[in-house]
């Protein structure tokens, strides 16, 4: 009996890692499909035994725009439940880049990927390569920020009430000078929140102030700049409106510096709910929403999907959050 071939073997042959053979041989969808066939092509010739495991790798992609996002984490473990043992996720973070997220999606293979879940980046305006990997037989699932002309299942928060919540709650707490942080303005979810907190200070005789609306990338070091725009106005806002818990954090820190007192001359809050929220100097009030529900029913579809079974590509399910309010939107106004 000859000598067991292994990877090692394989790598020899074509000159490349053993890691890459590996990587190759699971179905990792960035390794180029080229150097897949070839690994795979060596295996046959080679006699490698355990190629046919995993060539045919079942993967369902998730590609979302934030890794370190409670939400985020939050509906992939959900999903990730729901899937157990029957697929292998593989998780790609954009970083909020819609090149990236456009590179990503061309890397992924049709052999190998079962289905896309996706929330998309917040730059995005052409989804013409979800098309694309949809018309190549790899099922497109949307959820959060989406393009919603696109004609594929989505699972969507009702972003408009969670801003008309939010923007209500501090109205109905005596504040009225209300300034609004928001990510890019073609992003749909942005551009719904905008008009919700527009439509409360309508509804209660309020002047809108552009000054208290600023578009920025809120990264660590935009956040930080537009948290002291803000404080730093001639006429300063009494409360803030931000998209997360770590920029809620930031205010926090910033009011200190400048003592301001929150909530009494400024109050804050979050878009983001994270468990952290609750422990915060003063507790931060967040939005709640039902990242488990959300995970559980596209995980769901998920198996529907890539077990051959008929779904509805029209599916829209929209999930309502809760305001949780605490101590930094509180006030004696």
């Amino acid at each position: 009996m000859g000598r067991k071939i292994t990877i090692y073997d394989i790598a020899d042959e074509l000159k490349i890692s053993p890691s890459t053979v590996s990587r190759a041989l699971a179905g990792n969808t960035l390794v180029n499909i080229q150097t897949r066939k070839k690994v795979i092509a060596t295996a046959e010739k080679l006699g490698y035994i355990n190629y046919k495991v995993n060539s045919n790798a079942n993967i369902i992609a998730v590609i979302v725009p934030e890794i370190n996002n409670y939400f985020y984490t939050e509906v992939i473990s959900s999903i990730q439940s729901v899937i157990k043992d029957n697929f292998l996720i593989s998780i790609f973070c954009t970083f909020n880049s819609s090149s990236i997220e456009k590179e990503i999606v061309a890397k992924l293979d049709p052999a190998y990927v079962k289905c896309v879940i996706i929330s998309q980046s917040t730059d995005s305006v052409d989804s013409t390569h979800l098309t694309d990997i949809d018309q190549k037989g790899v099922p497109v699932i949307l959820f959060n920020r989406v393009d919603y002309s696109l004609k594929r299942p989505k699972f969507l928060i009702d972003n408009y009430m969670d801003s008309y919540m939010i923007t209500n709650h501090l109205v109905s707490s005596g504040y009225r000078r209300i300034a609004f942080a928001a990510k890019h303005y073609n992003c749909p979810i942005y551009k719904e929140r905008i008009q919700a907190y527009k439509d409360v200070l309508i509804d209660n005789n309020i002047d809108f102030n552009p000054d208290y609306l600023i578009y920025s990338e809120l990264t660590v070091e935009d956040t930080y700049d537009v948290i002291n725009r803000f404080i730093n106005l001639n006429l300063r806002p009494d409360a803030l409106i931000l998209p997360s818990f770590t920029s809620t954090l930031q205010a926090l820190s910033i009011a200190k510096l400048n003592n301001i007192s929150i909530p009494q001359d400024m109050a804050v809050v979050s878009f983001d709910e994270d468990p952290e929220c609750k422990y915060s100097n003063p507790s931060i009030t967040g939005v709640e929403r039902p990242c488990m529900e959300i995970g559980t029913k596209i995980g769901e579809l998920a198996l529907k999907i890539c077990t051959g079974q008929k779904y509805n590509v029209d599916t829209t399910m929209i999930f309502s959050s809760n305001l949780i309010i605490r101590g930094s939107s509180l006030s004696n106004h």
